[in-house]
């Protein structure tokens, strides 16, 4: 008898052992998280303007609920309500959508904008946007964005930021000179001073003076209410998204960095494990903030990459009068010789606008609503673009546009195109003088992480564009990722005719100011 409830005792102790032991293995991370999914974690509606999305991944029955209902209402739907139609009212802002079911909640990003379509004629996006994992998650809804001073352009900035522009151009330009290049400013110096918010030192000082000389609490006042002004536009589309992505369980990021870029871009915040994941759910973001123009911005992270600092820049805009059928003709695209390179769609049109700049000849052509403009530069005889570019400064390109004329017509033929651009800026920004901060052993970035020995430098400043430019209209986009590792006068009567059938100089520009949001050179079809 007691030899039976020995055995009886060791077996059920053996199994409690055997319970205990399989309770203690880890489910494996996929089969852990990536089931249940959101449709879309970040969408955004025009006012009025209705969209589903679906929580798939699991049967249980969803609750839906929203942060603030004077932005959108929602009502679920079908088995188990797992599908919700979300609807903008008339308030603008940001809340969040959020399912639960069972003990797991997840949550949906919703911005309302203004009733400007996207493209102008359709208010749907055309495309499908790409959700994010469930391996990075989202702390935006953590930060309140609280307000800046505002601070409009003046001289001090106009000549930082064209000067920069220009100097930036002139370098990539020379880097490839067999290239179309084309770079987005805006995009460029917004990533960087996100990066600048975090500088101390030495390496804050550098990156100012190459940035106009311009202090860091003036810089990002000048560009945020630049941003704030261009995405307001009503006819036309100027999109604009920042994020910070952190490594998990890697870094401990300082609040007031985090805070200082939700206040002044409006930054979304993420901590991912920096994998394959991440990798994904970064390049989704910058597809999804570019409307699908820009594909993806890094293709593998390096396994001492801590800080991604991402920007994102989405433009479309209808030509206030756009060119009829009749004003297209198949015609040559010459080169510098004056040999012919390709048949191509040639526009011909009558603009009202002329500038001259460092002697080019060029005109303006307006998108509509007026508050951005295309700018076109015949190259001067005798000049390539790389020459012409090579003498061309950032005060050059302001003073031309401020002294814009309307006094005689101007005859223009400009080719339609498309193409996609991309570098690494690291020894263009060297260049300008930003040395310390790429540096592993001299970088101060103290102002992002809260302990001394999580050091930060800039590894990578990869930038892409895109632009299409036709009959219509133009798109261009922009994204830009700061890579940071840890360190171990005429006649009245007179006609001017501006021919962009050869290699040429153009670029995008904010029409209050003059300031190039694109600057770009074609010089293949």
């Amino acid at each position: 008898m007691t030899t039976v409830r020995n055995t009886a005792l060791r077996i059920a102790a053996l199994t409690a052992v055997l319970i205990l032991a399989v309770s203690m293995i880890p489910a494996p991370r996929s089969e852990a998280k990536s089931k249940a999914r959101l449709s879309a974690k970040k969408i955004s509606l025009t006012v009025g303007k209705s969209r589903k999305i679906k929580l798939t991944g699991t049967s249980k029955k969803a609750r839906w609920t929203v942060t603030n209902k004077k932005i959108v209402t929602l009502k679920a739907k079908g088995k188990g309500k797992r599908t919700a139609v979300i609807k903008a009212g008339k308030n603008l802002g940001t809340c969040y959508v959020k399912v639960k079911f069972g003990k797991k909640t997840l949550k949906c990003r919703v911005t309302v904008y203004k009733t400007a379509k996207w493209p102008p004629e359709d208010p749907e996006p055309p495309f499908e946007e790409k959700p994010l994992s469930v391996f990075s998650t989202d702390l935006t809804e953590d930060l309140t964005r609280g307000a800046f001073s505002m601070r409009e352009a003046d001289d001090e900035f106009t000549s930082g930021y064209a000067g920069t522009s220009l100097a930036m151009l002139k370098l990539l330009t020379e880097a490839e000179p067999d290239r179309n290049v084309l770079i987005s400013p805006d995009s460029i110096f917004t990533a960087m001073t996100m990066a600048e918010n975090g500088a101390s030192g030495e390496t804050l000082s550098e990156m100012e003076a190459s940035f106009g000389g311009i202090p860091l609490d003036k810089y990002r006042e000048y560009l945020a209410t630049l941003n704030s002004r261009l995405i307001k536009s009503e006819k036309i589309k100027y999109h604009i998204a920042d994020s910070v992505w952190y490594k998990e369980n890697d870094i401990h990021i300082r609040p007031e960095f985090l805070q200082n870029n939700v206040d002044y871009f409006g930054a979304e915040v993420y901590s991912s494990p920096f994998d394959v994941n991440t990798i994904s759910d970064v390049n989704n973001w910058v597809y999804n903030n570019t409307r699908g123009m820009i594909p993806d911005i890094i293709k593998d992270l390096s396994k001492d990459a801590s800080l991604l600092l991402i920007n994102a820049i989405a433009f479309e805009g209808n030509w206030s009068e756009p060119y009829e059928n009749t004003q297209v003709k198949k015609e040559p695209f010459l080169n510098d010789d004056g040999t012919v390179q390709k048949t191509v769609n040639m526009l011909h049109g009558s603009e009202s606008t002329y500038v001259k700049v460092g002697g080019a000849d060029g005109f303006v052509k307006y998108y509509e609503g007026g508050d951005i403009a295309f700018l076109g530069l015949e190259t001067p005889k005798g000049k390539t673009v790389d020459e012409f570019v090579e003498s061309l400064s950032g005060s050059d390109f302001i003073a031309g546009y401020s002294n814009r004329s309307r006094e005689y017509p101007v005859v223009t033929r400009m080719p339609e195109f498309k193409y996609d651009y991309d570098a690494s800026l690291v020894n263009t920004l060297k260049s300008l003088g930003i040395e310390q901060a790429f540096n592993e052993d001299l970088a101060d970035f103290s102002g992002i992480t809260q302990y001394p020995f999580e050091r930060l430098f800039i590894s990578d400043v990869i930038h892409k564009t895109h632009i299409e430019l036709d009959r219509n209209g133009t798109k261009a986009a922009a994204a830009t990722a700061v890579v940071m590792e840890k360190a171990s006068s005429a006649h009245s009567q007179k006609v001017i005719e501006v021919n962009l059938d050869h290699p040429f100089v153009y670029a995008i520009i904010d029409t209050d100011t003059g300031l190039p949001l694109f600057i770009g050179t074609v010089k293949t079809l």
